[in-house]
């Protein structure tokens, strides 16, 4: 006999079940395994004994006879011993037909031992079983961490065989598809994988072939949507590969597949704040341009202004020159009305805040808005009672809504339709605010709403987009900046704006105003005294020569002795002088060397009760924090007339 090595397990020697119903055969089986180094657990001779056994020792391998006592043969009892303990099984058999083989052969055996015995070929057989299966442990464990690892990640994954049959698929998948593993597994993949393009054309199985024809990784570009077992299109991006073998043939292919919704989502919000940002950069250029201009068209005004006033109080009533100077003064105001809209798309209008209840404003400019609108246009009022009041300016508020009402009057095209304005309480949640062309950060909570709506013929989006840009404007005629000043308006009074419009479904302007609490209406302000004198010194303080010209000829006019400063460091050298005697400084906000606010601290440190008048083709909300420090302060806006300037010396100046 030849003495070959036994292997050996890491408890020892291998253990082994005999499952044979002949004595005698088991016996010498029993004495060649010893013999061999092998050790016996048991023996037995039927199908129970076999699986009680094997379920309750630990055991290596299983000598199974194919013909044995009991209701289960060797075959049978071999397949539940594979299914449940996954012990590798031998069979030994004296029958060798086709038959039998192919019956046996459903089992898995991992050999066979034909009686009688030989020692080397049953040695053989049971080294080659015990390789063989610790060759399948070993890939059960790799399938199993590989099944394990596809299943954790967080995408999803299945995968097919050279038909096109889902042969594996991992939870993500199973999620986003709606497919159970046990429901897709054996399935077409365009079943449980139903790709749509951005047309709803079918592209699974295209894909496929390809994939399999081509062997190469397809990566699918945006737009693409899977079709969910319970009929919901989801967006995904995704990629197919091809499996491949050992010898690189292609055996199956696998898709690799992500929910694209929040992505998608979080695109989309991300681009709506750049373009908000774009947006927002833009008007602020915009509004600086604006506001420069209008800065300086003011300068220019004063003179034209202020000696056209100056001149109608030096003619007689019946004098020809009396119309030109009505003409002058008629031009520059609409001039000076012209910048106030550009500061006020600035955002750096006067502001002379009241507090106004909404309803009855709108009803009180009833009568005005009806002579602004074209004849057939029918004006409707549905206008809440008692609201709570906002606080605003009473000219600007009147800007906004005769330019929203005049917008639509001119959407309906000269032809019949309506224009319908509705003033209620209007809970602003955050996705409205957020949509707003002004006012969308504004916090959630409940507003003032003015809305305006038109039956007209609506706006394209390319419209809509730009009709709050300074000068544009889609009609004959008209500067292009109403719509721009109410934005601005708007932006001043903390307030928010939105607007609906589609072609053939006509416009809807929102526009939001935060209600205050309620408190006395401030009396109407009374008109300029003409007749009202001041007298002393007064020292005017600008770097415009014209302004500088003009002024202090209205000056003189009113009684006052007049010197003039070119810039805020001469116009504090001339104030604080040994001597000086003014009785009022008037000092532009914006000048060379030392501007106005600068030229104001340095005056009040030798002079706090000296009246001094701040001018500015701004608005006098930059000044407003000095209007309660000591000593009296006032304001102007530029262009000024001779009685804009009366009313505020004759408030500032002591007699």
């Amino acid at each position: 006999m030849i003495t070959v090595a036994v292997p050996k397990t890491s408890t020892g020697a291998l253990r082994v079940l005999i499952v044979e119903d002949e004595s005698v055969v088991a016996l010498d089986l029993e004495e060649r395994l010893v013999r061999l180094g092998y050790a016996v657990s048991a023996v037995v001779n039927n199908g129970a004994d076999a699986l009680r056994y094997a379920g309750l020792n630990k055991i290596d391998l299983v000598l199974m006879d194919i013909h044995i006592r009991g209701a289960m043969d060797g075959i049978e009892t071999a397949e539940v011993i594979r299914q449940t303990v996954k012990v590798p099984v031998i069979f030994l058999t004296a029958h060798a037909d086709e038959a039998t083989l192919q019956r046996a052969g459903l089992a898995e055996p991992f050999g066979y031992v034909l009686k009688p015995f030989d020692e080397r070929e049953l040695r053989a057989t049971i080294e080659m079983a015990q390789y063989r299966h610790r060759a399948e442990e070993r890939l059960r464990t790799m399938e199993r961490w590989l099944a394990t690892t596809l299943g954790s990640i967080g995408d999803g994954v299945i995968a097919t065989d050279t038909d096109g049959r889902v042969s594996f698929i991992n939870a993500i998948a199973e999620a986003i598809s709606g497919w159970t593993r046990g429901e897709a597994l054996g399935r077409q993949l365009q079943e449980v994988f139903h790709i749509l393009t951005s047309e709803g054309h079918l592209e699974t199985i295209e894909l496929f072939e390809r994939t399999m024809a081509e062997g190469v990784t397809i990566t699918l570009g945006e737009n693409r949507c899977l079709r969910t077992r319970d009929g919901r299109l989801v967006p995904v991006d995704d990629s197919l590969a091809p499996i491949r073998d050992d010898q690189g043939s292609v055996t199956g292919c696998v898709i690799i597949f992500r929910d694209n919704t929040a992505r998608l989502a979080a695109a989309k919000e991300r681009r709506q704040l750049e373009v908000k940002m774009q947006e927002a950069q833009r008007l602020e250029s915009l509004g600086i341009l604006a506001s420069g201009i209008a800065h300086d068209f003011n300068n220019l005004l004063v003179a034209v202004i202020c000696n056209a006033s100056l001149g109608r109080t030096m003619v007689a009533s019946d004098s020809p020159i009396l119309p030109c100077l009505n003409a002058i003064e008629e031009a520059s105001e609409r001039a000076a009305l012209l910048c106030r809209q550009m500061l006020s798309y600035a955002g750096k209008s006067v502001v002379r805040l009241e507090d106004l209840e909404l309803s009855e404003f709108t009803r009180d400019t009833a009568q005005l808005l009806q002579v602004a609108i074209d004849k057939n246009t029918t004006l409707i009022f549905d206008l809440a009672n008692k609201l709570p009041p906002l606080r605003a300016d009473r000219s600007q508020l009147q800007q906004v809504l005769m330019n929203l009402v005049m917008n639509g009057s001119e959407a309906l095209a000269g032809g019949t339709g309506q224009l319908i304005l509705c003033t209620r309480l209007f809970q602003a949640s955050r996705d409205f605010l957020s949509v707003c062309r002004v006012g969308a950060g504004l916090a959630e909570g409940e507003y003032l709403l003015l809305q305006v709506s038109d039956t007209g013929h609506g706006m394209t989006p390319e419209v809509l987009e730009r009709i709050f840009d300074p000068f544009f404007t889609t009609k004959f005629t008209g500067r292009g900046l109403g719509l721009a000043a109410v934005s601005g308006i708007i932006r001043t009074h903390g307030g928010a704006l939105n607007v609906i419009s589609k072609p053939g479904t006509g416009t809807t302007f929102q526009v939001l105003f935060p209600p205050v609490e309620m408190s006395v209406l401030p009396t109407p302000p009374v008109g300029p005294d003409l007749a009202w004198r001041g007298y002393g010194r007064a020292l005017l303080v600008d770097d415009e020569p014209s302004i500088r010209l003009a002024g202090s000829a209205v000056l003189k006019h009113l009684g006052f002795e007049v010197d003039t400063a070119q810039n805020g460091l001469q116009g504090v050298e001339m104030a604080t002088a040994e001597g000086s005697d003014y009785r009022v400084i008037l000092l532009d906000l914006t000048m060379p060397k030392m501007d106005g606010l600068t030229a104001l601290r340095a005056i009040r440190q030798k002079f706090p009760d000296l009246p001094i008048l701040l001018m500015s083709g701004y608005s006098d909300r930059q000044t407003a924090r000095f209007f309660e420090a000591e000593g009296p302060v006032g304001f102007v806006q530029k262009p000024f007339s001779l009685g804009n300037l009366v009313t505020t010396l004759r408030n500032l100046v002591p007699k």
